[in-house]
């Protein structure tokens, strides 16, 4: 029964069963995948989230009291705090699209249930160097695009998002991935944009849920500021809410990093889903596993 069930990644799929297998395969792994990404993020994520507060509290306290003089200012940034809080970031983001696109890579070779996570997690590790060179290369290839040519940029963004599952799964040196995902989207621009579209406006809209509380925050130290002239900010609370801004949406976009997993192995399976010996030899294996 459990292998009828079985989700095959490397399938053709429209518009609308990309999106659906998808949100499948985040029900179907979601004990697993996301045990595995809290296990190794939730610590970074707490700690960036943590370093926010601490630096936005002294900089808003700054604007308040300029508010209350006629002389609004903002603090200068302390750039070395600055610098380690983006540095965290970078390592947490590193982390969570590794993690997710490892697991995937995983999952479409062995099949499911046919790996552990410390299968990803040794994988993981020999990748998450390169991983990082990749994300800070083409976050700057895209930030220049944008800056000087706004519709190249938009056109870059679309096919070089799916750079690091084709590392991961096709381990092949930059250059050939940089032509690879190029080579993918030929022909397939436009629906790997709409769809890189809708998954992140839904993921976007869902992650308002865990930004309320900060934003009833913000409304209470507004009205604060309003009635007394000296607002208060409680840094515990602004500490919790931010956990819980960060943490949420952090986790929230693993579900689009899943949709470019899918539009890749969809865009990368030409002859309609994996092969009959791939099935086979996966359903052998599985059959192994529970004997």
């Amino acid at each position: 029964m459990q292998i009828e069930q079985e989700l095959i990644l490397s399938e053709k799929r429209d518009f609308s069963d990309v999106l659906n297998a998808s949100f499948r395969f985040i029900r179907q792994e979601f004990k697993q995948l996301y045990g595995l990404i809290l296990t190794y993020t939730i610590v970074p994520l707490i700690g960036t989230s943590l370093m926010a507060v601490f630096y936005s509290t002294d900089v808003w306290q700054v604007y308040f009291n300029g508010l209350l003089n006629n002389t609004p200012d903002i603090e200068m940034p302390n750039l070395w705090m600055y610098g380690l809080m983006m540095l965290i970031n970078f390592i947490s983001y590193t982390l969570i699209i590794g993690i997710t696109y490892e697991y995937m890579a995983m999952y479409n070779k062995h099949g499911r249930g046919n790996f552990t996570t410390s299968d990803v997690v040794r994988a993981l590790g020999k990748d998450f160097i390169p991983m990082m060179g990749y994300n800070l290369l083409i976050g700057i290839v895209l930030v220049f695009a944008f800056m000087f040519f706004l519709i190249p940029g938009i056109y870059m963004s679309v096919p070089l998002s799916m750079i690091i599952i084709v590392k991961t799964v096709e381990r092949n040196g930059f250059s050939v991935n940089w032509g690879r995902c190029f080579k993918l989207i030929k022909d397939n621009w436009w629906i790997t944009f709409a769809i890189i579209l809708i998954a992140y406006l839904i993921i976007t809209m869902a992650s308002m849920v865990f930004t309320i509380p900060m934003a009833f925050y913000g409304i209470i130290q507004g009205i604060t500021l309003a009635q007394n002239g000296s607002p208060e900010i409680n840094t515990v609370a602004l500490g919790i809410f931010s956990i819980i801004s960060t943490i949420g949406s952090y986790l929230l976009y693993v579900v689009f990093y899943v949709v470019i997993g899918f539009q890749y192995f969809n865009l990368s399976s030409p002859n309609g889903s994996k092969s009959i010996m791939d099935k086979i030899n996966q359903i052998a294996t599985s059959n192994e596993n529970q004997a």
